[in-house]
């Protein structure tokens, strides 16, 4: 024996008294090497299996077990294997002992009672081990007991010998016989403690349960930490397959739709008790218990997963390491707070291994014993046992304040203490309010108590009505500090009235003040912006992060969201269509507020709504490409082995200008590109479908998508009139018919329209061919006085049905000098001016137009500042009207100098 062998036995009594009984697991053969993935499992699944009897079984059983784990200390202790392959191994080691004995009973019990068989499915039944706690997240520490739930799929009954039993009867059966053959203590030991109590109702509960069972106890009696404690749920034996049906059942359980900030009231429960019994029972040395220990930092994480896991999926993970370089990704924590908690949880995992490697004991507090302490730090790598106390204790210390940052309650302030006392009592005496900055004391009671006496404040629940009144303090509080009006307050008060009875809202609010402040901040300054969270509360998600809520995102990262969204809803249409309605909100939502607040420039608004549309409709496209693909097959002409998407979208108007607003609806054409619509694709089933209406369907689906309504309202109303043909016209037609029907029937105002037309969905190759054709026809040569006498006629009949302009009023889009007026002009100077100079054909958006116009001289530099600073104002106040929830109507004094300008080039141009 080696000089290392004999320190590890030093440190390690287990490992000493297991290797006097079975030599050959010191042997270095035995331990040097690290199994491959699965082989671990394989080899001791295998040795148990092979049992004969019974009493064969328990001694294998306890054999692989007792060595297995001698190897994964020895491993451990002399550096070898680092923490993860630590864990995993006896994860793994658990998984193959259980799951081998439950087969092996399995078998036997089938041959005595029959086969259990569902009575709905008609199929054969197997019972599933749910792993919980660090079992279920593949993270196991040295001794610690299991705690698992027996689950099976069906009622029925069992089928095939001797006289039938229920499925009931037969896996509580099967779940005794399991849970003897591992809990029972032979003279090779024992296998595991099991704990069953996290089991519906506990010790009173069945020891087996179906699954229908399992979600009506979830549904009525689930409690706040069974929903912690499924968070790392592992079927770890028996029916893995199946499981995954059980698991979609019990995720609406554990993770809500929405974020869900209760579970922090729910953790800091959890939490005082298990420091009320710390404390009861002197546990300050406990590394899993105490105060920065294993189970804050796991609190940490899991508190994450509970309140943003319903909403991003990504964070459902059962293994804490991983779920923790997730959240430093996903931006929930910062890089210090994630390596600072990394090193932490190393480090006091290896110490509990360590503590527990010593006697084979599910220990976690640390020695009093003076050997045993040195032993503990040698194992550790220290030379003093003061030298680790200090290192533990520093790793203790940054969790404990990592952890009371998260879960620490604001301190009321002594103003929100007297709205608290003004908000319970009867809101009738402006003397409550002294000292509070108001100037309308009794508009603001009025309106507190009008809000009081609404029905959803009314009918609330008891819960309810707690959170409200913790809730409204602080709101009332904020709203004072900011020194807001109570047309603010009416606002806030509507918001809170639409999500009061899903107060979970209200829990967000109070969990995080710098929410607080940015809904009163945003409710101040537009009542769009406060009909919006009105509508669709789920927005309140945005007020948490004001990095991503002042910063809007551009349509690159825009388009790798809406694919992560795609890749999780997967085939669910209902699901797509309630997600990217709830993301296109929450997306317009954030341009609006970096509006408002000044966060980005005017004339970055409408390309960030523009972008934001893009990216919603190449979701869309992109989801119903796969629904086609999957219902009627590849279209003829594709090769399956070099698919292309050959559908195209054009944005016309706002959307191809690139100068979509809050409220604009798309106006788009739909095309196939490169394929012959005579041909015909063919599906599984051996069905033709002809290339034609192939993608009209394809067309139609893409509309349902789009225009259905949802609980989350509609993506975008579309128009799709200024297709070849209009209303009478397919839907959706091949660009070849396009092009032929734009230079043989089009008339000079869909000549027009498509100057602002450009391709926003669409492969490379579809779009060249859209953007060539598009060029070569605007620079066709044309009768430029014919040009300008249609413009003039369109625009005059534009302002005869449309201009709302009178004697007081001044309407921005089609008053004289107004927006249409700057867009027509330059419309007609790129139909009667492109065949000269071919850069005008370029873009579709106005302003860059209006440069290329000037750089060509086709307009004077004065002429083109003059439209570009008028066209600029006028947008700039359309996207204020619209977030004022107003009209793009202004008094006829305002604009004066841009009107005139706009008029005096119309003159010039257009007479």
């Amino acid at each position: 024996m080696d000089y290392n062998l004999q320190a590890i036995t030093e440190w390690s009594r287990f490992v000493e008294m297991v290797g006097r009984r079975y030599p050959q697991v010191l042997e270095e053969s035995y331990w040097q090497t690290a199994f491959a993935d699965g082989e671990l499992y394989r080899s001791v699944y295998k040795a148990v299996i092979e049992a004969e009897d019974e009493a064969s079984l328990k001694k294998r059983l306890r054999q692989q077990r007792n060595q297995q784990m001698v190897r994964i200390a020895i491993r451990d202790l002399a550096g070898l294997s680092g923490l993860e392959e630590s864990m995993r191994d006896v994860s793994d080691l658990a998984d193959a002992l259980v799951s081998a004995a439950l087969d092996w009973h399995y078998v036997r019990f089938c041959e005595r009672y029959g086969t259990p068989i569902g009575s709905e499915s008609g199929l054969p039944q197997k019972l599933i081990v749910l792993g919980m706690g660090k079992l279920g997240g593949q993270e196991l520490n040295f001794s610690s007991d299991i705690d698992l739930i027996f689950v099976y799929p069906e009622a029925g009954e069992t089928q095939g010998a001797g006289r039938a039993i229920s499925n009931d009867q037969f896996f509580v059966r099967l779940g005794q016989a399991l849970n003897k053959s591992l809990v029972e203590v032979t003279e090779d030991g024992f296998v595991y403690r099991v704990d069953m109590r996290l089991r519906p109702f506990g010790d009173a509960g069945p020891l087996a349960i179906s699954f229908a069972g399992i979600e009506h106890y979830y549904e009525i009696h689930g409690r706040a930490w069974e929903r912690y404690a499924l968070v790392k749920a592992r079927a770890m034996a028996g029916d893995k397959e199946e499981a995954q049906s059980l698991f979609n059942i019990l995720r609406p359980f554990v993770y809500r739709r929405y974020v869900d900030f209760s579970a922090m009231e729910s953790l800091r429960e959890l939490k005082r008790m298990i420091a009320v019994e710390v404390n009861k029972k002197g546990m300050q040395d406990n590394i899993k218990l105490g105060p920065g220990g294993i189970r804050e930092i796991e609190f940490i994480v899991q508190a994450f997963q509970l309140v943003h896991g319903g909403r991003d999926r990504t964070l459902q993970g059962r293994s804490l390491m991983p779920t923790l370089s997730l959240l430093l990704e996903r931006g929930f924590i910062e890089q210090d707070a994630h390596d600072g908690l990394m090193a932490a949880y190393h480090f006091l995992r290896r110490a509990e291994n360590r503590l527990q490697m010593w006697m084979d004991q599910q220990v976690h507090s640390l020695p009093e014993e003076s050997h045993h302490r040195e032993m503990l730090a040698q194992s550790m790598g220290f030379e003093s046992y003061e030298a680790f106390d200090q290192v533990l204790q520093t790793h203790r210390d940054y969790v404990q304040a990592q952890f009371v940052q998260l879960f620490a309650e604001e301190e009321q302030t002594e103003e929100a203490c007297q709205l608290a006392n003004v908000w319970l009592g009867d809101l009738t005496s402006v003397d409550d309010l002294s000292g509070l900055a108001l100037d309308d004391k009794e508009g603001f009671l009025k309106q507190l108590r009008d809000f009081k006496a609404t029905r959803s404040v009314g009918r609330l629940s008891r819960e309810g009505v707690e959170r409200l009144n913790a809730f409204m303090p602080l709101l009332l509080n904020e709203f004072i500090q900011h020194g807001s009006s109570l047309e603010t307050l009416n606002r806030l008060l509507k918001v809170v009235e639409s999500v009061v009875q899903r107060s979970v809202y209200l829990v967000l609010l109070k969990e995080n003040p710098k929410a607080l402040k940015h809904l009163v901040d945003l409710c101040e300054v537009s009542p769009w912006l406060a009909d919006m969270l009105s509508r669709y509360p789920a927005l309140m998600d945005q007020l948490l992060d004001e990095r991503s809520l002042y910063a809007p995102l551009e349509l690159d990262a825009l388009n790798r969201e809406v694919t992560r969204l795609l890749d999780e809803v997967g085939e669910d249409e209902e699901r797509f269509m309630e997600q990217i309605r709830q993301w296109r909100h929450a997306q317009v939502f954030k341009v609006a507020a970096a509006d408002v607040t000044g966060s980005v420039p005017i004339m970055k608004v409408s390309d960030y709504l523009t972008w934001i549309a893009e990216a919603v409709l190449n979701g869309v496209v992109q989801f119903a490409w796969q629904f086609m693909l999957k219902r009627n097959g590849i279209p003829g002409g594709l090769d399956a082995a070099n698919l292309r998407n050959p559908f195209l979208v054009l944005g016309y108007g706002k959307l191809g200008g690139i100068e979509l607003g809050y409220g604009s609806d798309l106006d788009i054409v739909m095309l196939y590109q490169g394929l012959e619509s005579g041909a015909y694709a063919k599906n599984e089933r051996g069905r033709e479908l002809e290339n034609s209406l192939y993608f009209v369907r394809m067309g139609q689906k893409i509309i349902s998508l789009m225009t259905t309504l949802m609980p989350s309202g509609v993506l975008y109303e579309v128009d799709t009139r200024l297709r070849p043909n209009g209303a009478s016209g397919l839907m959706v037609t091949d660009l070849e018919s396009y092009k032929s029907y734009i230079e043989n029937k089009a008339w000079n105002w869909e000549h027009q329209a498509l100057i602002r037309a450009r391709a926003v969905v669409g492969d490379q190759s579809s779009r060249q061919a859209f953007d060539q054709f598009r060029c070569q026809f605007l620079q066709q040569a044309r009768d430029a006085e014919k040009v300008k006498a249609e413009v003039v006629e369109m625009r005059q009949k534009m302002r005869e049905s449309l201009d709302k302009s009178d004697q007081a009023i001044f309407d921005l889009k089609h008053g004289e000098g107004g927006i249409v007026d700057i867009e027509f002009m330059v419309q007609y100077l790129v139909l009667a001016c492109s065949a000269h100079y071919p850069q005008l054909a370029v873009y579709s958006d106005n302003i860059r137009i209006l440069e290329a116009l000037q750089e060509t001289g086709v307009l004077q530099a004065r002429q083109v500042e003059a439209l570009t600073s008028a066209y600029k104002v006028y947008r700039s106040k359309y996207h204020r009207v619209a977030l004022q929830n107003q009209k793009p109507l202004v008094e006829q004094s305002c604009y004066l100098q841009e009107r005139e300008s706009v008029k005096a080039i119309w003159q010039q141009l257009m007479r």
